[in-house]
């Protein structure tokens, strides 16, 4: 008995001393956030049709939008340098949320880091996303060709609406309301997925990211282990190698990303899709654009499509609290050949056979820093779907304005 108590004291003195120099200080929550109320007026060829409506009643041209975040960020750091902490990003609307990423929170995931880089495991963007380098990247107000015009504009068909790799921009089922991708309800980004993720220390302007995701279902506390709606891939990694230095007054980006997966039905082709981007910026001014290719990823193989892809350009100018910015997207969906298979995820609309769904949108938007933390911007988009369908019908175009202020906090 003498022996157990005097190894039980040995081990309990032990185990305080390392507690008192791994853990010598507790881990700071820093809470922020951003309020953004924007208004939008929307004019479109499918505005008085009842294609737009489904029930033929003509819509309105305006429409007011709310987006509200509250986010927790948790950082320590112990005696050994070893970093640590994770992120909460709470959704703080009065609707669920139109990317649907989930009913409580965007982002929830956990990190370490030190010398050696960083590892990230949760619901969290991935290493291709937060890597690329695009158009969007240097775009004002809501984003450009990834900003918010989507979210007011009509469609009934796929388009590829977004410089986006499939993960990105989410599962994408036709229809109306739907079909541009992420930003409108009853699609859902791939974007905060269950994953792991490890970054390299940046060295000499260099980073390389990986990540690995099980599949492209599971998020949060989900835990399904098959596919539910076929076109969809598991055992996936997605990464890629960022360059980003400075030469005096001129700063020089670029950026190769990649996703691959295998089907997880045989009657599907796999996840294999890739993007490239530069940009150029010289004082306040700068240069983006991209190139990315989704090949066949996740289309069904009956339905025979070759190739969808996107590229995009943009330039930009900050001078003080006033930005300002233009980009371009030009996409081509590749519909197939059989119409019987073209209805599905991934796919055209039904009918859109031997063609491809083609989109272009420019973006032109300002804002002004107007006080810290509180930005007011305004934006217009002209968008043209040009869809497969030989009568012409899913045909599309006209253009989002959209004035709004953020407040960030």
């Amino acid at each position: 008995m003498k022996k157990l108590l005097l190894g039980t004291t040995t081990l309990i003195g032990a185990a305080s001393l390392f507690a008192g120099v791994a853990l010598a200080e507790t881990p700071k929550v820093t809470v922020g956030g951003y309020a953004n109320f924007e208004a939008g007026y929307v004019s479109d060829d499918m505005d008085n049709t009842a294609t737009a409506t489904q029930n033929g009643i003509s819509e309105r041209p305006q429409a007011f939008r709310n987006d509200t975040q509250v986010d927790f960020k948790i950082d320590g750091k112990n005696d050994a340098g070893l970093g640590y902490g994770g992120e909460v990003d709470l959704l703080a609307d009065t609707s669920v949320d139109v990317l649907g990423r989930g009913v409580n929170a965007s982002k929830t995931f956990v990190y370490v880091d030190g010398n050696w880089g960083r590892f990230e495991g949760g619901s969290n963007v991935g290493a291709d996303g937060t890597l690329k380098v695009d158009a969007g990247t240097i775009a004002r107000a809501t984003g450009g060709i990834n900003g918010d015009w989507s979210y007011f504009a009509n469609v009934n068909d796929q388009f590829l609406a977004q410089a986006a790799l499939p993960l990105a921009y989410g599962t994408t089922i036709t229809g109306i309301g739907a079909g541009l991708g992420t930003n409108l309800t009853g699609n859902h980004t791939e974007e905060n997925l269950n994953k792991v993720t490890y970054y390299t220390p940046r060295w000499q302007g260099f980073q390389v990211g990986v990540s690995y995701l099980p599949d492209q279902i599971n998020r949060g506390q989900t835990t399904f282990r098959y596919d539910q709606f076929g076109g969809q891939s598991d055992n996936i990694w997605a990464g890629g190698l960022n360059y980003d230095n400075k030469f005096g007054d001129f700063g020089l980006a670029a950026a190769a990303t990649g996703e691959w997966g295998s089907s997880q039905l045989n009657t599907y082709e796999d996840l294999k899709a890739f993007a490239l981007g530069a940009k150029l910026s010289y004082m306040g001014a700068s240069l983006a654009g991209s190139y990315g290719d989704w090949g066949k990823s996740n289309t069904a193989k009956a339905a025979n499509s070759k190739k969808t892809y996107y590229w995009d350009l943009g330039a930009a100018y900050e001078y003080g609290p006033f930005g300002a910015s233009v980009t371009y997207l030009y996409s081509s969906v590749d519909c197939g050949t059989n119409a019987a298979f073209t209805n599905v995820p991934g796919g055209c609309g039904l009918g859109d056979v031997n063609g491809k769904n083609k989109f272009d949108s420019v973006s032109v938007g300002t804002d002004y820093k107007l006080a810290p933390g509180l930005t007011p911007y305004a934006e217009v988009t002209w968008y043209d779907e040009n869809s497969a369908l030989a009568s012409g019908a899913n045909d599309n175009k006209g253009y989002v304005v959209i004035v709004g202020t953020q407040l960030n906090f």
